[in-house]
């Protein structure tokens, strides 16, 4: 069985009979568009090639940590990839004209590829024709194909949960060249030693970059890699961690918790990274404990995943007359409670990495009022989307279900923000100027009763 994600709602919650539901909408590293993954252009030609090939033994044609393929494999992917495409696409006249028409197209450079990077590259560049989000060939060398199966092997025990040699550091996507860093998880490896958005990674130990096939095995190990920043080379000493990346996002999203002390009052700030039931739990246990006490909340839905739902915001509609606070008292007079609400002002951070899931979270914080939006328009790819895996080393994912929000289609629309500060090229400093003005809009707020009827909104 395929896991199936659809719209924002954490289906799963509510059907777990026939389908095992979620939502993955925001993709990001190697992308979740296709079109990112055409931007790729890693070195095809590198001796990481012959090292992870001699590290099997047998079945070096389709083994895991083989980047090499044949023209008889590529076609049995090509195949495998038209099969799924004309049977499970979201809309059938897409499947039979545009995705027929660029499967022509591009079949030659397809079948034709020598490596795992070279067929990713013409796969994306044939379903990008398709103009849709949730649309993406991803293969062991893409940090997306290790972050899927993580997610989505909690809800479908047929799928493996694919461990990866993680350094927290994400590059390309958005238009930007494949190995320029992106984002990067709160406490992750990466943070630690140093990379910053905006590094152009050049080597890891000393061969060319090509994605995460340059990780491949070296969980603990302290690897030199040379990054291009501002013109100049910069060597940073990085160890990976053997991890589920949906786990290290979660951990992540805790280890960005701010609380940040102002004239006015205390402002909370955390990175909500990605979706999902696991992160739904902790971001509330982060909202009635570690920021419970804040005077205002600086909430960054920026880049990461989506994954989702809706009831992410519960704690900021709930009514504090509906929600008193329950408090324990042991033996030796300890108090302990936990209060089930966040009434105090909040205001959003989003940009272009900002998607699916997180974009009904941006929808519905804006229309209600409950927080203004600062940063950029979010990206548009509100579809719902379902993995199929292929081999062990590459998947497809794809759009399978249209959606729409409140009666509105946000595919290729998206929410703009209250206030415009863009980021395009996903400047850092860019990105730190926003998060200062969301800061500036929420002062303001700080110590101002929220009205409580019918929730704060």
């Amino acid at each position: 069985m395929c896991c199936f994600s659809y719209g924002n709602l954490f289906v799963a919650r509510m059907v777990r009979k026939k389908y095992l539901v979620s939502v993955i909408f925001a993709m990001s590293c190697s992308a979740l568009l296709a079109g990112f993954a055409s931007a790729q252009e890693p070195h095809s030609k590198t001796p990481i090639l012959d090292a992870a090939a001699k590290s099997q033994a047998v079945d070096t044609a389709q083994s895991f940590y083989d980047l090499r393929t044949t023209p008889d494999y590529c076609q049995k992917i090509l195949s495998k990839v038209d099969q799924l495409i004309s049977k499970n696409l979201y809309r059938s006249e897409l499947a039979k004209k545009d995705w027929t028409s660029a499967r022509t197209e591009c079949s030659k450079s397809i079948a034709t590829g020598k490596t795992i990077m070279e067929l990713d590259k013409s796969l994306n560049e044939a379903i990008k024709k398709l103009h849709s989000s949730h649309c993406q060939f991803v293969t062991s060398n893409d940090e997306t194909f290790y972050f899927l199966n993580a997610l989505f092997s909690r809800f479908d025990h047929k799928l493996k949960p694919v461990k990866m040699d993680f350094t927290g550091v994400i590059y390309g996507g958005g238009g930007l060249p494949f190995n320029q860093v992106r984002y990067i998880v709160d406490g992750s490896p990466g943070e630690q030693s140093g990379f910053l958005v905006g590094d152009k990674i050049v080597t890891v130990c000393g061969e060319p970059f090509v994605g995460q096939a340059n990780f491949f095995k070296t969980s603990g190990k302290k690897l030199a890699v040379v990054v291009e920043r501002e013109g100049k080379g910069v060597t940073l000493s990085v160890t990976p961690l053997l991890k589920d990346p949906y786990s290290a996002y979660v951990e992540g999203m805790a280890k960005s918790v701010r609380i940040i002390e102002t004239p006015v009052g205390k402002v909370g700030y955390v990175h909500l990274w990605a979706g999902g039931e696991e992160s739904h739990e902790a971001f509330e246990s982060l909202l009635s404990t570690k920021l419970s006490e804040t005077d205002g909340l600086l909430l960054d839905l920026r880049d990461g995943y989506g994954g989702n739902s809706l009831t992410d915001l519960d704690y900021f509609y709930r009514d504090p007359a509906g929600y008193p606070l329950f408090v324990l008292k042991d033996r030796a007079g300890h108090k302990s409670g936990v209060k089930e609400y966040y009434n105090k002002p909040v205001v959003a951070l989003i940009n272009g990495g900002s998607r699916s899931g997180k974009e009904l979270l941006a929808y519905s914080l804006k229309a209600s009022g409950r927080a203004q939006l600062v940063g950029d328009r979010t990206a548009g790819y509100v579809l719902a989307g379902r993995l199929f895996p292929i081999d062990e080393r590459c998947a497809l994912y794809l759009a399978v279900a249209d959606g729409e929000l409140d009666g509105r289609r946000l595919e290729g629309v998206g929410v703009n923000p209250d206030v415009l500060v863009a980021n395009p090229e996903y400047k850092r400093e860019v990105a730190q100027a926003q998060l200062e003005k969301a800061k500036e809009l929420l002062l303001p707020l700080l110590k101002k009763p929220l009205p409580t009827s019918g929730g704060s909104k």
